[in-house]
């Protein structure tokens, strides 16, 4: 009788390990301050190597709230995540500015061995598979 409970525990205990993590969600957003991530905003949120492109106006300024540990956030020039133009590195909620620059496109994935590849970015952008609307608005007025 004991084998049998030590057994099931053991086989109870590897399942448990053998169950993927959950996938983290992280918000990010594009402000349209040149100089801090406040005031008007759009906004994603979502698990990971995702483009979320941003209306014309907005993406002076990006914010990625609570980054995990070996995870990057990215801006782009373009709306396809393809025209690199900056990385901000987790843990932590970081604000890049652009002081006059615009990000067209945000997203965020993670990152234990640096920048994804430029072919990777492309094959994403090209399948349309991975792109998203911001899901989310703030308004501030002056």
């Amino acid at each position: 009788m004991q084998f049998k409970v030590v057994t099931a525990l053991a086989a109870l205990g590897a399942a448990l390990f053998a169950v993927p993590a959950m996938a983290q969600t992280v918000a990010y957003s594009g402000y349209a301050s040149t100089v801090s991530c406040s005031g008007s905003s759009f906004g994603c949120s979502d698990g990971g190597a995702v483009c979320c492109t941003l209306p014309t106006g907005f993406g002076f300024s990006a914010q990625f709230n609570n980054l995990p540990s070996g995870s990057q956030g990215q801006g782009y020039t373009n709306n396809a995540c393809t025209d690199f133009l900056f990385s901000v590195f987790g843990p932590g909620t970081k604000c890049w500015n652009g002081g006059g620059v615009r990000a067209a496109s945000l997203n965020w994935f993670h990152s234990p061995s640096g920048r994804r590849g430029v072919n990777e970015v492309r094959a994403v952008a090209s399948s349309g598979t991975n792109c998203a609307e911001p899901v989310s608005f703030t308004y501030e007025a002056a």
